[in-house]
């Protein structure tokens, strides 16, 4: 199969038609979806308008641009890397290879995180994202929550900077404060929290389910890996959370698939309280929560 600048597609429903083509025999998965994103992006429409203006004729240069896109997208680059975002709770996050993109299935952790606070309803709700990439976690947590004040820390510096673009483009910079650090590190003086959420580095490098290649390849491996069993991290943030939240603050983890129970015990053994998992939309315990008490 040709991609669409090789053959005779020259309108947006031919070029459209060819390349689903040509990435169901390469990609597979989600063939129509990466097309109309890439063909939108590069037309600068919906992907609704695509449709609507099937028969508008593509320029050569376009579809030259088009071609070298699904090239890469054949290649295993991620599509959001490609069109430079991704959606994540409804909105709009740029994303780079500096940073993890953000996952459905972390729209859980936000779920899970404001349900919590709903219940425990604080007046003003200090919240606290570690590990957090793209921003995407935080900053969803601020605009679902107008008054809660809220902190992200990464130790990419890189992860950082993108994440500081994020917060700006969702003007939420008077009440989302970016640090850089190692988890808890970043704060020079320790201060208490309602809430502290984290999607961490959970894949093991010796044990446990292994990431596509094309992950591995295009995304940071600081993000991905967390030792043999890839718990590594999860283990400090465990032992660590709890000088760190208020009495009746929530700690809530997003960990791989057959992690859940084990991390669940974990947290009952440092102490925690109302421990339980969240499944994501499969049926699989992807969410990890405990509430503290100060005994």
């Amino acid at each position: 199969m040709t991609p669409p600048a090789s053959g005779r597609a020259r309108s947006i429903t031919e070029a459209l038609e060819s390349a689903v083509r040509f990435l169901r025999e390469t990609r597979g998965r989600s063939p129509r979806l990466d097309a109309e994103l890439l063909l939108a992006h590069l037309l600068e429409l919906s992907r609704t308008q695509l449709y609507a203006r099937g028969t508008d004729p593509l320029e050569p240069s376009l579809l030259v641009a088009f071609q070298e896109l699904l090239e890469r997208r054949k290649a295993g680059e991620p599509v959001a890397h490609l069109v430079g975002w991704k959606e994540f709770y409804g909105r709009r996050f740029t994303v780079s290879p500096q940073a993890l993109i953000p996952r459905p299935e972390t729209e859980f952790l936000v779920e899970s995180g404001l349900q919590l606070l709903e219940r425990s309803a604080p007046i003003r709700p200090d919240i606290l994202e570690l590990c957090t990439g793209s921003g995407a976690v935080a900053i969803t947590m601020a605009l679902e929550i107008p008054h809660a004040e809220v902190w992200a820390t990464d130790l990419s510096e890189q992860a950082l900077e993108l994440a500081r673009e994020n917060v700006l483009a969702h003007r939420v910079q008077e009440r989302v404060s970016l640090r850089h650090g190692d988890l808890f590190g970043a704060f020079i003086t320790p201060r208490r929290f309602d809430l502290i959420l984290a999607n961490p580095p959970y894949v093991g490098t010796e044990r446990g389910p292994a990431p596509e290649e094309a992950v591995v390849r295009h995304e940071p491996a600081m993000a991905l890996f967390a030792g043999p069993d890839g718990l590594e991290v999860v283990r400090r943030l465990v032992a660590e959370a709890p000088e760190w939240l208020v009495d009746g603050g929530n700690l809530v983890l997003e960990v791989a698939v057959g992690q859940s129970e084990g991390v669940e015990a974990m947290m009952q053994e440092r102490g925690f309280r109302d421990t339980g998992l969240v499944c994501d939309l499969t049926g699989l315990p992807r969410v990890v929560l405990g509430r503290w008490e100060e005994r």
